[in-house]
């Protein structure tokens, strides 16, 4: 299917129909195959886990592992982090999946928390940094990034702050929503360029005026 055809009652159907076929709809086997259908799943419901609920299908027994390893630890923190949940380990051992932290801790596995959380290539400082987000505290952060130049159209969000997009689109149903809730025009930002110096021409007024005094 073409993404320009994506509904969310198509994604639940696909599900649907992978499940019956017996389809491993495990986050990273998706991933690895179905990796348009996981790219809308996660535009239009924010998850994988909120797409699979609403396809019907029971999530628990989509992420269940009947062993641990440390690569089913890996995928399964990397697929927590791009759904933008809290990693803290307060959170995880006694609310967001209780077993995950388990086997993470265990000493052939990695033995700590923090361990398994860098080893999934997190900055462990940003998992007890987290904080819960709100409407207000993804605006505020849209803002920084707009204020400090940074290209905000959804490809290179998603590259430089998963949770954040993750988030915005949970709040405010798409990332456009979300820009423009925080004052910036859409189209604007997707036609955005960075700044190139010209080649010919006006570069020695560009010069004269990086140079020069401003009042």
């Amino acid at each position: 299917m073409t993404s320009a055809r994506w509904t969310k009652e198509s994604i639940a159907e696909e599900i649907r129909q992978l499940a019956e076929q017996g389809v491993d709809l495990s986050y990273s086997n998706v991933v690895l195959h179905h990796l348009p259908l996981m790219r809308a799943a996660m535009r239009y419901y924010g998850s994988w886990r909120d797409a699979v609920k609403a396809a019907g299908v029971d999530y628990d027994k989509v992420r269940k592992y009947r062993s641990w390893n440390r690569q089913r630890i890996i995928e399964r923190i990397r697929e927590l982090y791009e759904q933008g949940e809290d990693l803290s380990w307060r959170n995880v051992s006694t609310n967001l999946d209780p077993q995950l932290a388990a086997a993470a801790t265990k000493p052939k596995h990695f033995g700590s928390w923090r361990k398994a959380v860098e080893a999934a290539g997190i900055d462990y400082q940003e998992v007890r940094r987290y904080h819960q987000w709100d409407e207000e505290t993804i605006i505020r952060r849209v803002r920084e990034l707009y204020e400090q130049g940074v290209p905000l159209n959804a490809k290179n969000v998603e590259e430089i702050d998963i949770p954040l997009i993750t988030a915005a689109r949970r709040r405010f149903e798409s990332w456009d929503k979300a820009l423009q809730a925080a004052g910036l025009d859409y189209k604007q930002i997707v036609l955005r360029r960075p700044f190139r110096r010209r080649a010919r021409g006006g570069e020695g007024q560009e010069e004269a005026n990086d140079n020069g005094n401003s009042e």
